[in-house]
């Protein structure tokens, strides 16, 4: 059951009412965590700036969301890893590449080293390495890229840690452990 408030947007009123218009609009439906959120105008307010200038990023939506999943995963938030998975191919990201979000491991050598300093950025809570830095570079990846993983990272985190405060309730279809998803399988959800 989940353990922190909802809020009605029905019965919203004044700045809380407008962002969950907004939130409402941007998505043709006000997810539950959005609604947790509207505990706290201000919190609801900067994750959606947050969210919406961070979108603009060099790194890409799609490397951006698969960043949130790793750290999802590693965070053992459901109601965050179901959700990344349900809006992945909104996002441009295939079941190939949600799945190596969720496992922190790409195909490609470039998305591979910036999920596995993502990783190492979580797992040292920052605290990385020289030679972790070097390996994020030499996959490509400028200042820029690098402060733009770890944004992705601590927005993770954010949304994570809250959920699991929350134990926020899954309105979407719950995203499959990954030890269960066949290879050629689409892994975002079960229906």
């Amino acid at each position: 059951m989940q353990r922190l408030k909802s809020v009605d947007p029905t019965s919203a009123q004044g700045h809380t009412k407008e962002l969950l218009d907004t939130v409402e609009q941007a998505f043709g439906m006000t997810p539950n965590v959005a609604k947790v959120m509207a505990n706290s105008p201000a919190v609801l307010e900067s994750y959606l700036v947050f969210s919406q200038a961070i979108g603009n990023s060099s790194i890409g939506e799609k490397l951006h969301n698969q960043v949130k999943l790793s750290t999802s995963q590693s965070n053992s938030c459901d109601y965050c890893t179901s959700i990344l998975s349900a809006v992945a191919p909104s996002a441009g990201l295939t079941a190939e590449d949600v799945l190596a979000g969720r496992t922190s491991s790409a195909s490609d050598p470039r998305t591979d080293a910036a999920l596995k300093f993502a990783e190492a950025v979580l797992e040292s809570r920052g605290n990385v390495s020289d030679e972790q830095l070097k390996k994020v570079r030499g996959a490509g990846f400028d200042d820029a890229g690098i402060v733009e993983i770890v944004t992705s990272v601590v927005l993770g985190c954010f949304t994570n840690f809250l959920n699991n405060v929350a134990d926020t309730e899954l309105d979407i279809p719950r995203a499959e452990p990954v030890q269960s998803c066949p290879s050629d399988a689409v892994c975002e959800t079960t229906v």
